[in-house]
């Protein structure tokens, strides 16, 4: 609408000064502008750092963040969140936060040392809650330190007809305080959060394959949140006759943002120790009265989640470079420059890679296969 306009009124104007002039005056072509250069991904084996591999805990209802008794104890959940876990850890760690000290207590032992077990217990400590957090992985060891660390709230977050009446307003609530959140650490002076421009090229055998399953899709509600994206200019942008659609990314620097986050833990006065709970008793048996269940993909043994559904997502891992940082989506890969790493990630065709995998083990046919499309979208 807005560039139909726009031709509309330069051809009126057009025709308003040729009316009023009496000898026509050569037109001459508009300057045409290069394609803005990239500095090309350098994807290769030669600068692969490394192949990790996590499961995300999937839940067909969406994330689980409600209340459970088992006698004398309380048991806050708070798991279950696809592929969403960073960009909604906080939000839900504010309401998982707000169950647990309605419950009367001061004294809360926290499950998980992930994205989900660290934001719920430096909230709980905001509350001047006394908070231990028991886990058998330290928040660097965990899966979330695998993540793909984009902003991506609605990324297999529920299944359409699986999620409860009123399951779109909640997510949003989530999203909502996890972005202010996440703002927060943008302009920092170790970078945990900030925007990079990302490319969405068009071509390649994966594209209009829809999934089998019902994945619920959220986004379009929070349109205001980010800076609006574009149709890319073949003219102005990289990638000619291959860019379709960019526009600015928010990205999590995991490294240094979980080093941020475990700081803030220990200044507000939170203890960390490590446990492994073999059964839901152990847990139990602790002395705190109230329990945050943030294992993640854990909780489908301990607490006897059957509803959790594994996704592998296998990351490969180039070297930093500070002259390219930016993203991309090509072809069934997803390129993410971050300051600790490339992220690149074959992500199939649709939602349905991966899921019900709980393979770990990298994969090198994967890894080479990814590395291949990569290189060829600058062809």
């Amino acid at each position: 609408m807005h560039t139909n306009r726009r031709i509309f009124m330069a051809g009126g104007a057009a025709s308003a000064l040729g009316a009023c002039t009496t000898t026509p005056r050569p037109q001459s072509a508009a300057p045409q502008s290069p394609p803005v250069p990239v500095e090309p991904f350098r994807a290769n084996r030669q600068n692969l750092m490394k192949v990790t591999v996590c499961t995300r805990p999937f839940r067909p209802a969406g994330p689980r963040v409600e209340v459970e008794r088992f006698g004398d104890k309380t048991v806050v959940h708070n798991y279950g969140h696809g592929g969403s876990g960073w960009s909604l850890s906080w939000g839900c760690a504010v309401e998982a936060a707000a169950l647990a000290r309605s419950q009367g207590h001061s004294d809360f032992a926290v499950l998980g040392g992930g994205i989900i077990g660290l934001t719920s217990a430096i909230r709980l400590l905001e509350t001047g809650a006394k908070v231990t957090l028991y886990a058998e992985h330290f928040p660097s060891e965990t899966r979330s330190a695998r993540a793909t660390g984009v902003w991506s709230p609605s990324s297999r977050i529920a299944l359409g007809n699986e999620a409860p009446d009123g399951f779109a307003a909640r997510w949003e609530q989530w999203a909502r305080q996890g972005h202010a959140r996440h703002l927060d650490m943008v302009g920092l002076a170790d970078d945990p959060v900030e925007f990079i421009p990302q490319y969405i090229l068009r071509g390649g055998a994966m594209e209009n394959s829809p999934s089998t399953r019902n994945f619920l899709h959220l986004d379009r509600t929070l349109r205001d949140l980010n800076p609006s994206w574009r149709n890319a200019d073949p003219l102005r942008d990289p990638f000619p006759g291959k860019a379709r659609r960019t526009g600015p990314v928010m990205t999590f620097n995991i490294t240094r943002y979980f080093e941020r986050l475990a700081r803030q833990f220990h200044l507000k006065g939170g203890r960390m120790v490590r446990r492994v709970f073999a059964e839901r008793s152990q847990a139990l048996a602790l002395t705190e009265p109230v329990i945050l269940n943030c294992m993640g993909y854990g909780a489908k043994a301990i607490w006897d989640a059957a509803d959790l559904v594994p996704v592998r997502g296998q990351i490969n891992w180039l070297l930093p470079q500070a002259n390219a940082r930016y993203a991309m989506y090509y072809d069934g890969v997803s390129v993410v420059s971050r300051r600790d790493g490339i992220v690149v990630q074959y992500v199939g065709a649709n939602e349905d890679w991966g899921y019900g995998d709980a393979n770990e083990t990298p994969d090198p046919g994967e890894t080479d296969r990814a590395l291949a499309i990569v290189r060829s979208a600058y062809e």
